[in-house]
């Protein structure tokens, strides 16, 4: 069995991250803080009552959500505030928060398995904050989302 090179382990500050405007939805930022060559890593951050977009993670795009990150997983870790994550596959019943929906509070972990749509809103009074991680597609696997940069010496992708 061949060895290969692997990264030294490394601290990732939480405020490393090049913070982004969520050009997609008013009153949310974000920061990637690890690109690596099956994840994503970062933090968000949401204005009272600010919406995410719909995002989409099913195996195939039906170009209904406004991104598509193709058959993954993903989960949020709750820090501060209060969370309420719509899901379905109808992407305007998920937009318009008529669809099934989750309750998410610090400390709680919600996990979005592939094979759905969903958006979230900060639902609490007070600005709140969460990480997020994604896995990534195969390299060939199409996408549609906002791309950024991660920090110095965060782990980049192929």
């Amino acid at each position: 069995m061949s060895q290969t090179a692997h990264e030294p382990p490394r601290v990732i500050r939480a405020n490393s991250g090049k913070v982004h405007e969520d050009t997609l939805s008013p009153g949310c930022m974000f920061a990637g803080l690890v690109q690596g060559e099956k994840q994503q890593l970062g933090h968000y951050f949401m204005a009272p009552g600010a919406k995410t977009n719909v995002f989409s993670l099913e195996d195939q795009d039906d170009g209904k959500a406004e991104e598509y990150y193709g058959a993954v997983d993903e989960f949020y870790y709750i820090l501060v505030g209060e969370f309420t994550m719509f899901w379905g596959i109808d992407a305007d019943r998920v937009r318009d928060g008529r669809s099934e929906s989750l309750l998410l509070k610090p400390g709680d972990l919600g996990y979005w398995a592939r094979g759905w749509k969903y958006s979230v809103r900060n639902s609490g009074a007070a600005p709140g904050t969460f990480f997020w991680g994604l896995t990534l597609p195969p390299a060939d696997s199409p996408r549609r989302e906002f791309t950024w940069e991660p920090p110095p010496g965060g782990a980049r992708s192929r």
